[in-house]
C-alpha cells in the first residue's frame, strides 16, 4: 500500500510539473503572437504612411489647343470638347444619348458614374455647334450620342485610342495622353479663369468638396492670385 502511495504521489508531482511546462509554452506563443502581431500592424500602417500620392496630370491651355488643333473628325471633336468642357470620363461618354441634348434650352444632362452626382448643365455655343455638325452626318436611328465605326455606342478603349493618337500628333508628353486628363484640365482650367471650388463642385458632380480641392494645388494661377488679394488686406500686417 505504501508504494502503491508513492507512486500515485510520484504521477501527481509530474502531472503538475506537465501542466506548468504547457503553460510557460502556451505563454510565451500567445506573447510572441502579439509582437508578431502588433509588428505586422506597425509595418501595414508605415506603408500606408509612405505610399505617395497620386499623380494628377493635366493639360495647359496652348497643349489643349494644339490637341483640339490636330482633331479633323466632326465625331472626335464634338467628343473631346464635350468631354473637357463637362468634365467627363471615358466610359461616361458613351452614356450619353440624343435626348440628353436639349438644344433649344442649350442644355444636356450628363450620367455620371463611379458615386459623381449627375444633372443637367448648360452648354456653350461652340459646344452645341460641334454636337449638330457631327449629328447632321448621321443617317441612323440609334438613340446614343456617339457611335463607333460599328454602330455601337463609342466604348472608352475606343476613346483611350484616340487620345493617344491625337495626343502624339499634338506633340503631348505621353504622361498626358489619357482621356482623363481632358476632366482633370477642365477643373483646373476653371479654377485659373478664378471659378470657386463650389461652382467647381458643381460642375464636375463632385458628392465631396474634398475631391475638388486637389485640383486648387496644382494651379499657380489661383495660388498667386489668392496671394494677391490676402496680402492686400489690411489685417495682413
Amino acid at each position: 500500500m505504501e508504494w502503491r502511495g508513492d507512486c500515485l504521489a510520484g504521477f501527481h508531482t509530474l502531472a503538475i510539473l506537465w501542466n506548468m511546462e504547457k503553460t510557460k509554452k502556451s505563454s510565451r506563443t500567445t506573447s510572441n503572437g502579439r509582437r508578431k502581431s502588433a509588428a505586422g500592424e506597425h509595418t501595414h500602417t508605415s506603408e500606408r504612411i509612405r505610399r505617395p500620392e497620386r499623380i494628377i496630370y493635366f493639360l495647359t491651355q496652348d497643349e489643349l489647343r494644339r490637341l483640339f488643333k490636330m482633331i479633323r473628325s466632326k465625331r472626335d471633336k464634338a467628343i473631346f470638347l464635350v468631354a473637357y468642357r463637362h468634365g467627363l470620363r471615358a466610359s461616361e461618354i458613351g452614356l450619353l444619348q440624343r435626348a440628353d441634348v436639349d438644344a433649344k434650352q442649350g442644355r444636356i444632362s450628363i450620367h455620371r458614374l463611379k458615386g459623381s452626382i449627375s444633372g443637367m448643365y448648360p452648354m456653350q455655343s461652340d459646344v452645341l455647334k460641334a454636337i449638330r455638325s457631327y449629328l447632321r452626318t448621321r443617317t441612323d436611328e440609334s438613340p446614343y450620342l456617339f457611335l463607333s465605326k460599328r454602330g455601337v455606342p463609342i466604348s472608352r478603349y475606343t476613346l483611350h485610342y484616340l487620345m493617344q493618337r491625337y495626343g502624339e500628333v499634338a506633340g503631348l508628353p505621353s504622361e498626358k495622353r489619357k482621356f482623363h486628363c481632358l476632366k482633370h484640365s477642365i477643373a483646373t482650367h476653371l479654377l485659373d479663369a478664378g471659378a470657386d471650388l463650389a461652382f467647381v463642385k458643381d460642375w464636375l458632380g463632385h458628392a465631396n468638396i474634398q475631391n475638388t480641392t486637389i485640383y486648387a494645388r496644382l494651379t499657380t494661377a489661383t495660388l498667386d492670385s489668392t496671394a494677391r488679394k490676402v496680402f492686400a488686406s489690411h489685417r495682413v500686417v
